[in-house]
C-alpha cells in the first residue's frame, strides 16, 4: 500500500520545520507555511509554530532532538489535517518547502536528500524524494 502523498508532504514539511527551528531560515519557512495552510488563519497558526519553536530552543541540550521529534510529529499531523481539508495547497507548499531545503541543516546521523518537488512526494525509510 502506498502513503498518502499528502501525509508525506505533511512530513516532509514538519521536518524541514524542526530543522529550521535554531536557524536563520525558521522566520521565512514559519510565515511560508502558515501563508498557504491557512491563509485565513495565519497568526493563529504562526503563534501555534512560534510556540512549539520555542519549547524545542528551550530544551536541554540532552533533550534536544527529542524535542524536534515531538515537533515534528506534532505538526505533521497539524499539517496533514490542513492539506487534507486543503489539497489545492500542496503545490504551494512543496514550493516553500523546495525554496529552504538546500539550505536546511542536517541532523546528526542523518542521511538524507531532498530532491526538488514538481508534484508528488515520497519517503522510504530515512530518505525523503520530492518529485
Amino acid at each position: 500500500m502506498r502513503e498518502d502523498p499528502l501525509r508525506m508532504l505533511a512530513g516532509a514539511v514538519a521536518s524541514a520545520l524542526a530543522k529550521a527551528v535554531d536557524t536563520n531560515l525558521w522566520a521565512d519557512l514559519r510565515t511560508g507555511v502558515a501563508a498557504v495552510l491557512a491563509p485565513t488563519l495565519f497568526d493563529v497558526v504562526s503563534a501555534r509554530l512560534e510556540e512549539a519553536r520555542i519549547r524545542v530552543v528551550t530544551a536541554p541540550p540532552i533533550r534536544l532532538e527529542q524535542a524536534r521529534a515531538e515537533f515534528t510529529t506534532e505538526w505533521r499531523g497539524s499539517i496533514h489535517t490542513m492539506l487534507w481539508q486543503h489539497p489545492e495547497a500542496a503545490t504551494s507548499l512543496r514550493e516553500v518547502l523546495n525554496a529552504v531545503s538546500p539550505d536546511l541543516p542536517r541532523v546528526a546521523g542523518e542521511d538524507c536528500f531532498v530532491h526538488h518537488a514538481v508534484a508528488h512526494v515520497y519517503q522510504a525509510g530515512r530518505d525523503i524524494t520530492l518529485r
